[in-house]
């Protein structure tokens, strides 16, 4: 493979040789085009098709001893490249193919002499008793048709235009075919780059045959194998990951349903009613940590949540099955709870189960930070067409790097809210949760108590298909 790299980079060409062949390319073709157009320009010419460019003034010159001679112009017997004016002594004009104001300009620009010159006409003026002949003509080559005169009166700049647009022409047909080929030369490239982009990596390097394009696509080549190497890594470290997850669930079922049996056992026996509260605390608790380890036992086989199940709640039945929940948590650390709502909706539209599961998640966090003896404060309003849950500890707050990076899978990293026994998936599971409802995890600092504030904002109504 890499014999086959080496000669495909002996034989690249480099991409100003490219260039060069195409300026050469045009340089020649510019040349040709100029040659063949003299070329044209002098066999019309030969032809009569086109007459030199003095053909006007020797007519005038012809015409002028006419006129001395004192015979009558005949415009019209042969072709005339020249136009004139006849008039009076006194500069009255008499007949003429020069229209009013040309005939004036023409008898101004020959008062102080018999030949003058105005851009870009030359005049010559031919008194013959009484009246006054003043012609007009132009030094350059015309065409010997009048059709062709009247709209090309200069044949050297119809030829020059003609040339102009060619050049030009050209010059965008070879730019358009430098591009094209260039394209298709970075089509490898592109298509490295694209490949490279979704992460399949199992492809080989089209090269190019253009030195600088080729060695980019050798380096892209050499980070492509870097890549896969690593990416290889990071999926069987996960892969890893899943699987402990899902055997440490699996090995957490067993001591929970020994504790489930024996708490069923214990409800059973005469107890007090304040030793009830507490059997059922520890029954209700059981339960929601089942659902949990099933929970991520369905994150790590799947990669994802289970399918959502939501359903039209009544709220206010909903939301005090969830304060009892965290003030039942909170009791257990001697913290209060304070309740507000504002503005509630009547029904509300989510999975109850995974709902619960998130809010609980929240809680258990704010209890694990709060210090004994404190407030955790549980928030519901209304914000537009959501309802947000938010949870306020008095604990030590989030660091910057935990407000961006808490909900992440594993994250450990905020040393001011660490506990052990943490492994970094309760607010994984509920941003995922959260997403599932279509709504948004927010995590920031309550500017009151300096604690977390940790907020659940899901849609009211079911979102739209």
């Amino acid at each position: 493979m890499e014999v086959t790299k080496v000669q495909q980079a002996r034989k690249a060409t480099k991409l100003r040789t490219i260039f060069l062949g195409y300026l050469v390319m045009f340089c020649i073709g510019t040349i040709a085009l100029a040659l063949f157009l003299v070329l044209i320009f002098y066999a019309l010419m030969s032809y009569g098709a086109i007459l030199p460019a003095n053909y006007a003034e020797k007519q005038v010159r012809e015409d002028k001893s006419i006129i001395e001679a004192g015979k009558t112009l005949q415009p019209n017997s042969q072709i005339k490249l020249y136009k004139y004016a006849l008039f009076t002594s006194e500069g009255r004009l008499i007949e003429g193919n020069l229209s009013e104001n040309q005939a004036q300009a023409a008898w101004s620009v020959t008062q102080q002499s018999d030949t003058a010159y105005q851009f870009p006409y030359n005049y010559v003026k031919v008194p013959h008793h009484d009246e006054v002949t003043v012609m007009r003509y132009s030094v350059s080559a015309q065409f010997e048709l009048p059709i062709l005169r009247q709209y090309l009166p200069n044949a050297e700049l119809s030829f020059l235009a003609v040339f102009c647009i060619a050049f030009l022409g050209g010059g965008a047909l070879l730019a358009s075919s430098f591009g094209r080929k260039l394209a298709r030369k970075m089509s490898g490239l592109q298509q490295a780059t694209k490949q490279i982009e979704a992460q399949d990596l199992d492809f080989s390097i089209k090269f190019s045959g253009v030195m600088e394009i080729d060695q980019v696509l050798h380096s892209m080549d050499k980070m492509k194998e870097t890549l896969k190497t690593s990416l290889q890594k990071q999926w069987n470290l996960e892969k890893s990951r899943r699987e402990q997850i899902s055997a440490l669930a699996h090995d957490v079922k067993t001591p929970l349903t020994i504790v489930r049996g024996n708490v069923e056992l214990l409800s059973e026996t005469e107890q007090s009613e304040e030793q009830k509260n507490y059997t059922d605390y520890i029954a209700e608790s059981t339960r929601q940590m089942e659902q949990y380890i099933k929970t991520l036992i369905d994150i790590s086989k799947a990669e994802t949540l289970v399918t959502l199940r939501a359903e039209t709640m009544d709220a206010d039945l909903y939301l005090t099955k969830v304060k009892d929940q965290i003030m039942a948590l909170a009791a257990v650390k001697k913290i209060s709870v304070a309740f507000a709502a504002y503005n509630l909706p009547k029904t509300l539209y989510a999975d109850p189960v995974l709902l619960e599961r998130a809010i609980m998640n929240v809680a258990s966090n704010a209890v694990d930070q709060a210090p004994e003896y404190s407030e955790i404060q549980l928030i519901v309003e209304s914000v537009e067409n959501c309802i947000r849950f938010s949870i306020v500890d008095e604990g030590p707050g989030f660091s910057p790097a935990g407000l961006k990076q808490a909900a992440e899978q594993f994250y450990m990293g905020d040393s001011s809210r660490r506990l052990s026994g943490h492994y970094g998936m309760g607010l994984y599971i509920t941003k995922s949760i959260v997403t599932l409802h279509g709504g948004q995890l927010i995590i920031a600092n309550s500017t009151q108590t300096s604690g977390g504030q940790v907020s659940i904002e899901i849609p009211i109504s079911a979102l739209p298909m």
